[in-house]
């Protein structure tokens, strides 16, 4: 099956209605901290596991005449998977709604489970005392297909019964993974795992892999992990260890010498081996203790063999993502990942994002993974990414909107180029129009009071013109923005009134034509005017030098009273609209003589004197307090003592 939409309505932290569209394999959710991330997967993983697969799992209960009688329990502890209302609605009704769509293996599966219903219950009917898998025998498979689509509504914590194909598609995810346990144990199919979670805590514990056979109580760990939430810690790898244990010595059991290579060529286990290989690791299953059924985890890594209790805490980060799905057989499952990138260095991230979208190609599984990482934000995950955010004290999703976003992947080009993905981790972004801006007002920032409750990130987008494509891709994201922009910005969004108070300036043309040596502009001009001297068409120079005389205008030098007064009017009309202009020109304005160079060095020792405002030039530091007041949204600024 395939999650495609989760509605929610005051639940835990979402008060308003919400929705997460999950249109791809890989669906990224980020946003700041406290935004409501982790709730949303828990409100996903607890609608799964205890409404619609109401896991079960089997118990042991021997009878004098059935010495191996098990019985299939439902899952007590899925009652302690709470979804709390929000605070402010203690009086209003609480909704959760998930689409999910049918898929080719669904229908695969369900067609077997009823063909071979009655094959299974009596093969099994001696060891399992409360079987009903001849339930499928009442579905009608003609009223399902590929692509349809079942929506599932929980009110007030109870769940609305479906009819019709709706309510035969839910009895199968409640009987698959009894049925699938069954087929294993009669050796008919591998079992496999249609769901796995990893909250944040899933490595917060010493990870254990290492497993004794003797005590192994699959389906307490089951029980655990079913039952699993953001608030409780989840033994998956002990389960998957366990189970490549039992598979080993179930081998061993009926071995003809060849137990050891039959165990390696199982499909999984080669895929694992060949995954951990290009990592640059080898691994065995190591019988610490045969007197016991004592099984460990051991790599080999630059020669150096370890067990896995030994490994660096990123390493056990990809251990337990691999060993979850490969050693519990996770295929054409949903695979549930909260902060994917934790203890893992930023170039093991990029190995993780590449890991993940193979495995959805190859398994076919679908991941739904909340991240602070900027390294899963690129020009083709952009699509399928959500953002989180409280505003109020209520959690928000949007989703990129490409309808007001045509050039998404071009506009993320541009933000990876500048290393700027973080701001989509932003409570508020602040943008600046070059590297010394984004130093100093950063500097200014923090002197003045920046709370550390909100994140505000101030980012150079590398010159005014590239303003209009960020503000595109924030507005699509509903993240709050500012401009910070030299006064020369005005003449770019300015009325024609505010523009005439510009005029092109010769000496910047010829220093930037003539001394910088990386200009751009002067490379297409010489371009431009040869090949209009060779072809005598000059369209094209007329149009490069409309270019470059707009590039460098400057305001005239004496303004008349009313011409100050359009240009003060419209810089204060811009404030009230987040963007601020610098009154006095550029940056280097409000700086000490010393440092108006744009010597980059200079203005961070600056920065790192403690009372380096005080250096600063007086008529200046009401302009710069004001603008600092606003981006704050408080009242007073606080000077810190």
């Amino acid at each position: 099956m395939r999650i495609k939409r989760l509605e929610v309505e005051n639940v835990r932290s979402f008060l308003d209605k919400a929705e997460l569209i999950l249109d791809g394999k890989i669906s990224i959710i980020i946003g700041p901290n406290g935004g409501g991330k982790t709730n949303l997967l828990d409100i996903l993983v607890i609608m799964l596991r205890r409404y619609l697969y109401k896991s079960m799992y089997a118990v042991r209960q021997p009878t004098p005449d059935k010495p191996c009688l098990q019985v299939f329990r439902e899952n007590e502890t899925l009652s302690n998977m709470t979804l709390e209302r929000h605070t402010l609605g203690a009086e209003r009704d609480q909704y959760i709604e998930i689409e999910i769509e049918v898929t080719e293996e669904d229908i695969q599966n369900m067609t077997a489970m009823q063909k071979d219903s009655v094959h299974l219950m009596n093969q099994a009917s001696s060891n399992y005392s409360n079987l009903n898998l001849t339930l499928a025998n009442n579905w009608d498979l003609n009223q399902i297909f590929v692509g349809q689509r079942f929506s599932y509504c929980l009110k007030n914590n109870n769940l609305i019964s479906p009819e019709g194909s709706a309510k035969y598609f839910l009895q199968y995810l409640q009987l698959f993974e009894i049925e699938a346990k069954i087929r294993e144990e009669y050796g008919e199919k591998s079992l496999t795992t249609p769901l796995v979670y990893l909250p944040v805590n899933r490595t917060t514990s010493n990870l254990k892999t290492d497993i004794q056979l003797s005590g192994y109580e699959e389906f307490s760990l089951k029980r655990d992990i079913d039952s699993s939430t953001s608030r409780s810690t989840t033994p998956l790898v002990s389960l998957a260890v366990g189970r490549l244990a039992q598979k080993y010595r179930l081998l061993l059991e009926k071995d003809s010498g060849l137990a050891q290579n039959e165990f390696k060529n199982d499909a999984n286990i080669k895929q694992l081996t060949l995954l951990l290989e290009e990592l640059g690791y080898s691994w065995d299953l190591k019988c610490i203790d045969p007197m016991k059924n004592h099984y460990d985890i051991r790599l080999v890594k630059d020669g150096l063999r370890f067990f896995v209790g030994s490994a660096s805490s990123g390493e056990r980060e990809l251990l337990t993502y691999l060993f979850a799905i490969y050693a519990l057989n996770v295929r054409d499952a949903l695979i549930i990942i909260d902060e994917a990138e934790l203890h893992l260095h930023p170039k093991w991230q990029k190995t993780l994002v590449n890991l993940f979208i193979r495995l959805s190609e190859a398994t076919g599984n679908q991941f739904v993974i909340s991240t602070h990482s900027p390294t899963f934000i690129s020009s083709d995950s952009i699509q399928f990414v959500s953002r989180v955010f409280s505003k109020e004290q209520k959690s928000h999703i949007v989703r990129l909107n490409y309808n007001r976003l045509p050039e998404a992947k071009h506009l993320l080009k541009i933000i990876n180029s500048q290393n700027n993905e973080r701001i989509f981790f932003a409570d508020e972004v602040v943008l600046v129009e070059g590297i010394s801006d984004r130093i100093f007002f950063e500097a200014l920032l923090d002197y003045y009071g920046r709370s550390n409750s909100r994140i505000i990130e101030i980012i150079n987008v590398d010159g005014k013109k590239l303003f209009n494509q960020y503000k595109r891709v924030l507005e699509a994201c509903r993240i709050k923005y500012s401009i910070i922009a030299d006064l020369d910005y005005a003449e770019d969004i300015g009325s024609p009134e505010v523009k005439a108070l510009f005029q092109t300036c010769p000496s910047k043309i010829k220093k930037n034509l003539t001394q910088n040596n990386n200009s751009k502009d002067a490379q297409s001009f010489v371009k431009i005017i040869d090949e209009a001297v060779q072809t005598q068409n000059w369209d094209a120079a007329k149009e490069v030098w409309n270019y470059i005389k707009n590039r460098h205008k400057t305001l005239k030098s004496t303004l008349s009273t009313e011409e100050t007064v359009i240009l003060h009017d419209f810089i204060e009309k811009q404030r009230d609209e987040n963007c601020y202009i610098l009154e006095k020109g550029s940056l280097e304005a409000y700086l000490p003589t010393a440092n108006q160079s744009k010597d980059i060095e200079k203005l961070i020792t600056l920065i790192c004197e403690e009372n380096f405002i005080e250096r600063l030039p007086k008529e200046g530091i009401a302009e710069l307090e004001k603008i600092i007041r606003r981006i704050l949204a408080s009242n007073q600024v606080s000077k810190p003592d």
